[in-house]
């Protein structure tokens, strides 16, 4: 019995010893994946180094203070990032005006410049292991190149990734030795360069500036849509104006709705989803939607000129080129809702907004009344304001004239005249035209064309229309202040 059992000990020693071998020259090898602790225990040679903690590094860590230039090439594509001395910071290589992460950038120079070893898989290796791990250059594998400002260089190989998925092997420079380095690079050096830059679409303006913006235009499948233009101080008043005023100026001159102040503010300085790719590139604008130019929108802001393409919502996303950073930006719908405004989204319907303070002068012409008011302006003076008509002579209530005044801001347009409405002088209800202090012209018509409705237009484009009361209303107070009698704006005659 004590025989059988000494027999059976033997056989299962055979057996483990048996296995034990299969594992150490067959199975470990084929594996390549030392355990983390074995680094301590790296020997170093060839360029390599022993840092804090007994760890070990390809080539000694190169700090940012000390890196010229950092090269990437990976599945993704190519980048590189270069220190500018004169900004004493480091720039994207053909994407300069492109801001990116500064701290993705940190990591991706720790990544590059610390380069921790796990393990050394060999010395020497041959060219069928090159293979098996992904490292001949007819893998294309990634590879970096980092320089310093000394004008020193380390090429870093980066092959197939470890079983375990904890690692990749690499390659040094020209040494023949092959390394298991972290799977951290994942984020950084194996990374598209488009996770690390800023979405940035427009830049420069902001809240308090937006308003310097000028000729803000839209234009919808090749057709302008709309623009705005700064009014010019000059054409107001130099001393009583501080700010240009912005008015739509196509498809007529309205008065911009709050609207298009929303908008500009949340464009003047804005940031996208994500980048969706970097350079203008037929191949890029044909894949995200833009060869086409679905939409544009242009504007000037203080010497720069802005124009951003976008393509029809996908998904819940517009993608939008700008040729001021190359590149293109998926940004949410809802961002960018704007797009599909109808007109009345972006002009005030009290079409006349004019501060009285700029106006030198309005002409009255109807069936009824004919008279220009002339305003002269005395800030310092009481009364301030003096108003005397060509036909009526000087207006003694001046306060009576500002409430006339007020019945036209307070005149609107209701909603769109019919496109095909035809009308001519014999349906010309009013026309009152008003000058500033600057010499702006600007001419508001009415034309009749059913019992209820006038057509509006500026300067001699319209697309909305007039109650028929509020133009008789205007007509009716313009009549009553000539001769002293009392005007209430807000009665409906």
């Amino acid at each position: 019995m004590i025989k059988k059992q000494r027999i059976l000990i033997i056989v299962l020693c055979v057996v483990f010893l048996a296995m034990l071998a299969v594992y150490m020259f067959v199975l470990r090898p084929m594996t390549s994946e030392p355990a983390e602790t074995d680094a301590p225990g790296i020997d170093t040679s060839d360029g390599e180094v022993k840092s804090a903690g007994n760890t070990v590094l390809m080539f000694p860590q190169i700090e940012r203070k000390d890196i010229q230039s950092i090269e990437v090439h990976n599945s993704y594509g190519s980048y590189s990032f270069s220190y500018h001395a004169d900004l004493d910071d480091f720039l994207l290589d053909g994407y300069e005006n492109l801001a990116f992460d500064a701290a993705k950038f940190s990591s991706l120079v720790v990544g590059s410049g610390y380069t921790l070893v796990i393990s050394k898989v060999t010395q020497d290796a041959t060219a069928e292991e090159l293979a098996s791990y992904g490292l001949r250059d007819e893998d294309e594998p990634a590879w970096y190149k980092l320089t310093t400002r000394s004008g020193s260089s380390h090429t870093v190989k980066i092959g197939k990734k470890i079983i375990s998925g904890g690692g990749y092997y690499a390659m040094c420079d020209d040494r023949t030795g092959v390394y298991i380095i972290g799977a951290d690079i994942e984020n950084t050096l194996l990374a598209p360069i488009e996770d690390m830059v800023s979405p940035m679409l427009t830049a420069g303006a902001g809240i308090s500036t937006y308003f310097y913006i000028d000729n803000f235009t839209i234009y919808k499948h090749g057709e302008k849509f709309i623009s705005f233009r700064a009014i010019p101080k000059e054409e107001m008043d130099d001393e009583l104006l501080d700010n240009a005023l912005i008015l739509c100026e196509y498809p007529a001159e309205y008065e911009r709705s709050n609207n298009y102040d929303v908008t500009l503010q949340k464009l003047a300085a804005y940031e996208g989803d994500s980048v969706a790719a970097l350079g203008l590139t037929e191949e890029n604008l044909e894949k995200f939607g833009l060869a086409d130019e679905p939409y544009v929108i242009e504007y000037d802001y203080q010497g720069f000129k802005f124009r951003l393409v976008a393509s029809e919502p996908v998904d819940g996303f517009y993608y939008v080129s700008t040729s001021m950073f190359n590149d293109i930006v998926k940004v949410p719908e809802a961002d960018f809702e704007f797009l599909q405004w109808d007109l009345m989204y972006w002009v005030a319907t009290r079409f006349f907004q004019r501060n009285i303070t700029f106006v030198n002068n309005i002409k009255i012409e109807s069936a009824d009344v004919n008279e220009t008011f002339r305003l002269y302006h005395h800030p310092d003076d009481d009364p301030n304001l003096v108003v005397i008509g060509d036909g009526c002579g000087e207006i003694d209530d001046v306060a009576n004239f500002r409430n006339f005044y007020k019945t036209l801001l307070l005149c609107d347009f209701k909603d769109y005249a019919p496109e095909d409405v035809e009308v001519d002088d014999d349906d010309l209800m009013l026309r009152y035209t008003v000058t500033t202090n600057g010499g702006k012209v600007t001419e508001y018509a009415f034309y009749r064309y059913s019992t209820r409705r006038c057509l509006l237009t500026v300067n001699g484009s319209g697309q909305f229309y007039v109650l028929t009361d509020s133009v008789e209303k205007i007509i009716s107070d313009a009549a009553k202040v000539r001769v002293g009698a009392p005007v209430v704006a807000e009665d409906k005659s």
